[in-house]
């Protein structure tokens, strides 16, 4: 089997080539029979998508594992290179800042490269934003907005937190906080006001921690849908906590200002020609209307079985 891994050299700590090179030699004879390991490191963005699609376009008649090392915009560049090749199996590397898809599943090693090259994949389903494909979340207007920010803070603060935090202060407290949109969700109109924010899923975490969509299964062909309504500062921050925890969706203090279905397709507009903002897996896009819409059985996703302590 050939393995190939995609390096975004740049992500995280800016160890990931040097962490997946030195897995890959540790390996036992035994671990390395019948399998081949390529490497291919980018060096500029969108670089993985070209990757992507020149292995599935060479190797069309060969079963392989693509494997993309990095965090969750790495993983969106190569799926995006991948779509449509069943042939093809789609692992990732953890080296990036933020992995927020593979906290829908707990006690995996993605880290080792030995149980990753033995598992067994399973197909799962992908987000189609208009012409792109999304793993994890698509996400609108606030948080959306600061993710956008928070890239400009970096040099500032030195620290992806302290920007990502400073992006949510600053957005929160803006005069402009909230969209109007229009939203339908297979056809039928379900918001028609100023949002807050929305997300649509098909894993549970996003923004490096929040379990927006405690429900989601990315293999049940359905996308998780949530509207939050704007609410003021002080409102926002007395919830925040039950929206990092998942609580959300069954907390009655969320009666008043949340809607949650779930759905195929997802149309979101921005009222009075207005753009939105919106984030697909942590990239950016700025558009007056986003159509959605799930895509079932889109891609093999290579899951490791669950690690067990051997001290419990």
């Amino acid at each position: 089997m050939k393995n190939f891994f995609i390096i975004n050299k740049v992500a995280g700590t800016k160890q990931g080539e040097q962490i997946v090179k030195e897995q890959v030699e540790k390996l036992s004879s035994e671990q390395k029979a019948g399998n081949e390991f390529i490497f291919r490191v980018t060096s500029r963005p969108k670089e993985a998508t070209e990757i992507a699609k020149s292995i599935c376009d060479t190797y069309q008649n060969e079963e392989v594992n693509v494997f993309a090392c990095g965090g969750d915009g790495t993983c969106f560049e190569v799926i995006n290179g991948l779509i449509g090749s069943k042939n093809v199996n789609f692992g990732i590397i953890p080296v990036g800042s933020c992995n927020d898809f593979l906290k829908t599943f707990p006690n995996r090693p993605f880290l080792k490269i030995s149980e990753q090259i033995k598992a067994h994949p399973i197909v799962i389903d992908l987000i189609k934003v208009d012409d792109e494909y999304s793993l994890n979340v698509a996400n609108f207007g606030f948080d959306a907005k600061s993710n956008y920010d928070q890239i400009k803070y970096r040099k500032v603060f030195k620290s992806i937190k302290k920007a990502y935090n400073f992006a949510l202060l600053k957005n929160i407290l803006s005069p402009k906080l909230g969209d109007k949109v229009e939203i339908k969700v297979d056809d039928k109109l379900v918001f028609d006001g100023k949002s807050l924010l929305i997300n649509v899923a098909n894993a549970k975490y996003y923004g490096g921690g929040f379990k927006c969509a405690p429900y989601a299964d990315c293999q049940d062909n359905l996308l998780e849908f949530m509207v939050v309504k704007k609410v003021s500062p002080i409102t926002f921050l007395k919830m925040v906590k039950y929206y990092k925890k998942g609580e959300h969706l069954d907390n009655p203090k969320f009666i008043n200002i949340l809607k949650y279905c779930r759905g195929k397709k997802i149309q979101i507009r921005g009222k009075n020609d207005k753009e939105i903002v919106g984030c697909l897996d942590g990239e950016t896009r700025i558009k007056k209307e986003f159509n959605v819409e799930i895509i079932s059985n889109a891609i093999n996703f290579i899951l490791p079985d669950v690690e067990i302590n051997k001290y419990q």
